[in-house]
């Protein structure tokens, strides 16, 4: 489980989702945005598209454990929301996914 500290609030999704920089992959989109908030926050959207209730959960499960697992590596001033739109069982690949897309925020924070 996610801590809660590390969780974004639904009410910032839209403006995240608007105002953020973008970053497809094969499974779904992270959108970023910097914030003032004294650590990293992230929500997941998982719609109807992927599947029955069962696929959806499981999906978000797998992203909040390689989310959990990568919190050292990511910035505390970012707000990010995953948007999922192609379903993936399988954790490696996911992971893959999402670990190029992370680099992509590491190192564009980096520059900035």
């Amino acid at each position: 489980m996610l801590p809660q500290r590390n969780k974004l609030n639904p009410i910032k999704f839209k403006s995240v989702l608007n105002q953020g920089m973008k970053i497809r992959g094969e499974y779904g989109m992270l959108v970023v945005l910097r914030s003032n908030e004294s650590s990293f926050k992230i929500g997941f959207i998982v719609s109807k598209k992927i599947g029955n209730a069962v696929a959806r959960n499981r999906m978000t499960r797998l992203l909040r454990e390689i989310i959990k697992k990568n919190l050292s590596e990511l910035s505390n001033n970012i707000e990010a929301v995953y948007v999922a739109y192609k379903y993936c069982n399988n954790y490696e690949q996911l992971q893959k996914d999402l670990d190029k897309q992370i680099q992509t925020i590491i190192s564009s924070t980096k520059k900035n």
